[in-house]
């Protein structure tokens, strides 16, 4: 069952406006360098140290099908768990820390871009745009992390 409010960390990612449920464990850095992984999956950027924990950088853009964006040392990071992994979402902007209910919450449109609908389990109308509720398990599930 989906919960259908709660608090979101919000970010974007090209014309998109995601977020994550601050459950997860979320937590925000800029400049992280990360170890790009020779031969591994397009999505993941590479790895990095995060106080001694090694943590898995998912291109958000990538990972959309999006174009990607002119890599930059500001790159921006959200954290998050699955399971016993720790995961960084490198994300074009960070927004607020937003508070919704289950009053604005709608099924995902059907028009909604393909490589995005598959990682969202709703949205949230805002005031001024759709709050696209991202599914932090299904982001990492559909990337093959171990290379056969």
């Amino acid at each position: 069952m989906i919960n259908r409010s709660g608090s979101y960390a919000t970010f974007y990612v090209g014309n998109f406006f995601f977020g994550i449920p601050i459950a997860v464990g979320v937590e925000v850095t800029r400049g992280q360098e990360v170890t790009p992984v020779p031969l591994g999956p397009k999505e993941v950027a590479g790895f990095f140290n995060l106080r001694g924990q090694i943590v898995t950088a998912i291109n958000m853009r990538m990972r959309l099908g999006l174009v990607a964006a002119p890599s930059s040392a500001d790159a921006l990071s959200i954290f998050f768990q699955d399971q016993d992994h720790l995961f960084a979402l490198l994300v074009d902007r960070v927004g607020d820390f937003t508070e919704v209910n289950s009053d604005t919450f709608e099924e995902t449109p059907s028009n909604l871009d393909p490589n995005a609908r598959e990682l969202i389990v709703g949205v949230h109308k805002l005031a001024d745009k759709l709050l696209l509720v991202l599914d932090t398990h299904k982001i990492v599930s559909g990337i093959n992390l171990v290379q056969s």
